[in-house]
């Protein structure tokens, strides 16, 4: 089976389209699948996973800045129609399957690389525009998720709704024991970390007068803070800074409170049962964390452009002292996600 997927990384877009594809990637690759990745080289990209992880890479040209982008298609640096051609021009035969994960491509990039792929997966978040693919893919949880594309989509097109399709790696669904060390803090607010929210919640930490208090720090490697968040870390016995972690399920488990972004993030720690402090970073991230945050799957700390260094060590102290409350709220994120979905769920569909 031949499958192309075609995302972006950046420090506008995250890397959590990238990531996600990435893990969809490896389980069909085991499958026998061969993939290729279609990206663009993107200030901020972390395009380089892809080669690292052994699938090849066919980088896609930049375009010039043009004023006539708007929105969402300003992330992707062209339009539609100039995506589809720079696709077109690297696949010479019929692909069995593609696979889209950006919210700069619709129904028109869907139309025209139809040319030369049989059937199309789409991996969305928004339920913003039309949509031409045979499986459409939402790992969202919203009180209206089973009906939320019905105004985009051929109503004959299946669809997987809901975090049971979550795109998590293996790693969260091997059944080891969670070990919760009191005093343990994880903090992750995306790979890019576009509002430098990972500074404020280290300083957080650092005025922090509780003991014990240990803090896994995870970044990307393109984190445009980098060296000073490892001066800062190496300097002090209670931070542990982490760069591209692969054992990001190991951090979750141990963990008694974890501090970061909305996102795909959400899935990861519901399964682990990690309750959490969210800071949406982007306006797709809003409705779902105001969800879970009704459901009391987290606590939402509101977006990012609200919060500050004494708003986060205020938030810590008092959640660190209500380890019940905490416990609960890790019982209700974990209700959330099933153990038995994932990529194996989503392949069942790409296969049959």
């Amino acid at each position: 089976m031949k499958i192309c997927i075609r995302t972006d990384s950046s420090n506008r877009i995250g890397s959590g389209h990238l990531m996600r594809c990435l893990t969809l990637a490896k389980a069909l690759r085991q499958q026998g699948a061969e993939i290729h990745f279609f990206c663009r080289p993107h200030p901020g990209h972390s395009i380089s996973l892809v080669e690292d992880a052994g699938f090849q890479l066919l980088a896609l040209p930049l375009h010039g800045a043009s004023n006539q982008l708007s929105g969402y298609q300003e992330w992707l640096g062209c339009t539609e129609a100039e995506d589809a051609i720079d696709c077109l021009q690297h696949l010479h035969a019929p692909v069995d399957w593609l696979i889209v994960d950006h919210y700069g491509l619709a129904a028109d990039f869907c139309h025209a690389m139809r040319t030369r792929c049989q059937r199309i997966l789409v991996i969305d978040d928004l339920a913003n525009r039309q949509h031409d693919c045979d499986l459409l893919l939402d790992q969202n949880l919203l009180p209206n998720y089973q009906q939320r594309y019905d105004p985009w989509l051929d109503p004959e097109t299946p669809r997987l709704l809901g975090p049971r399709y979550a795109l998590l790696r293996d790693e969260f669904y091997q059944s080891e024991a969670v070990q919760r060390e009191p005093g343990r803090l994880l903090v992750f607010f995306g790979g890019s970390d576009p509002f430098g929210l990972t500074r404020k919640a280290v300083d957080a930490i650092l005025q922090l007068g509780l003991a014990p208090l240990h803090a896994d720090i995870v970044i990307g490697q393109s984190h445009p803070e980098r060296e000073q968040l490892q001066h800062l870390c190496d300097s002090s016995t209670r931070l542990q800074l982490h760069v591209q972690c692969t054992t990001m399920a190991s951090l979750m488990r141990q963990a008694q409170l974890m501090l970061g972004a909305g996102g795909s993030t959400h899935w990861e720690r519901c399964i682990c049962a990690l309750p959490a402090l969210v800071v949406t970073v982007a306006d797709n991230q809003v409705a779902t964390t105001e969800y879970l945050h009704t459901l009391g799957a987290c606590h939402c700390l509101g977006s990012a452009d609200q919060q500050t260094t004494a708003g986060f060590r205020d938030a810590l102290h008092s959640w660190l002292q209500q380890p019940e409350q905490l416990k609960l709220m890790g019982q209700q994120a974990a209700s959330l996600v099933s153990l038995s979905g994932g990529p194996r769920a989503v392949i069942k569909h790409l296969l049959s």
